[in-house]
């Protein structure tokens, strides 16, 4: 598994879905239309300093409002409207402060609020150009450009919206695929060495029975034993690195052969073919764990192991033995074997009564 690169926490970057601040500050160039007017007519004294004045208290409030990003900008809409309105005696370009007063509507939610805002950020630019007698293309440009930058910027707002909670979703499916994959190691790993550990302490049992009476025969059984030991190694490899799952029939020969060290008499009946590699690891899996749970649980002296196929092509491998029965109930193998099945779209019913207990795990012609 590989792991995942350390998030960058530079300050210079934008939250995931956010437009970085000096994006934002960018949009202070608009500020030099102010002085355009005093290309044609020299500024007095006082037009020079008022506007120096407004111009950094503008600043100020900008900068507090990018920056900080206050919960209601209601009051940052307010100042610079009033900046814009207070400056309009002073020869410059004043309409450009609605410009900005627009943009911070924009970045109100929800939409309908921002719309209410918006009109009453150009109302008041217009009553107030009426009002004050001033001509109508001292204003006018600003409420053209006004609603263009502010609407421009309520949609730049819902992208980053959208694309903050894209963000959030994809960080949720990353979480649920890491807990998943966690899940599916565990089962695996269960099975796995539930399986083979069991069958280790059947066959070390056998040979130390045998170590007297017949070596060699013992000798035959440890060498079994490490032989499951290092097969139980390699899964482990495979199930960990997320490798597909062993074939059907080295499965079936590895039952075979535990039940024989069990000393259960089996019988198996295969009359279907699988072909699928996801419905055969799938049962192979199914396989392991209901031959481990016969051995260790059942106290049974034969079991029928089948696989057939319906006129749907659906597959269906039952496990039978003739133990004590009883209510089983399901532990972490179980559910694990189930979860698999109902992933691949398929089904586990269990029979257990006085007569033995009997698995069938069903798949669908498409795993």
């Amino acid at each position: 598994m590989t792991r995942a690169a350390p998030a960058d926490v530079s300050p210079h970057r934008a939250a995931p879905g956010r437009s970085p601040p000096y994006q934002r500050f960018a949009w202070l160039a608009y500020l030099a239309l102010y002085p355009a007017p005093w290309f044609f007519r020299a500024p007095t004294a006082l037009d020079l300093i008022a506007s120096t004045v407004g111009v950094a208290v503008f600043l100020a409030i900008y900068i507090h409002a990018v920056i900080a990003k206050p919960k209601s900008l209601l009051p940052v809409i307010a100042a610079t409207l009033l900046i814009g309105f207070i400056l309009s005696p002073f020869g410059g370009v004043w309409s450009v402060f609605n410009v900005y007063a627009s943009s911070f509507a924009g970045r109100i939610s929800p939409r309908r609020r921002m719309l209410q805002v918006m009109i009453g950020v150009q109302a008041s630019l217009i009553v107030f150009g009426f009002w004050t007698g001033q001509p109508v293309y001292t204003w006018g440009w600003g409420v053209f450009f006004g609603l263009m930058t502010g609407f421009a910027t309520a949609w730049q707002s819902e992208v980053e919206a959208k694309n903050r909670e894209l963000q959030a979703a994809q960080g949720e499916v990353r979480a649920m695929a890491a807990s998943a994959e966690r899940e599916r190691i565990g089962r695996d790993l269960h099975d796995l060495l539930g399986h083979t550990l069991t069958l280790v302490a059947i066959k070390a049992d056998l040979a130390a029975r045998l170590s007297e009476r017949d070596p060699v025969r013992a000798r035959t059984e440890m060498e079994s034993v490490a032989q499951a030991a290092r097969d139980a190694l390699g899964e482990v490899r495979a199930a960990v690195s997320g490798m597909a799952g062993a074939a059907f029939a080295v499965e079936l020969d590895r039952a075979r052969r535990a039940l024989a060290a069990a000393e259960v008499e089996a019988e198996f009946t295969a009359e279907a073919r699988l072909g699928d590699p996801a419905r055969e690891a799938v049962l192979a899996m199914a396989l392991r764990e209901a031959v481990t749970n016969v051995i260790r649980h059942s106290g049974a002296r034969r079991c029928r192991i089948a696989l057939d196929a319906g006129p749907d092509g659906a597959l269906r491998l039952s496990v039978e033995d003739d133990g004590r029965g009883g209510e089983i109930l399901e532990g972490s193998g179980l559910r694990g074997m189930r979860i698999r099945l109902m992933a691949a779209g398929g089904d586990l019913q269990i029979r257990s009564d006085g007569a033995g207990a009997r698995l069938l795990a069903s798949l669908p012609a498409v795993a």
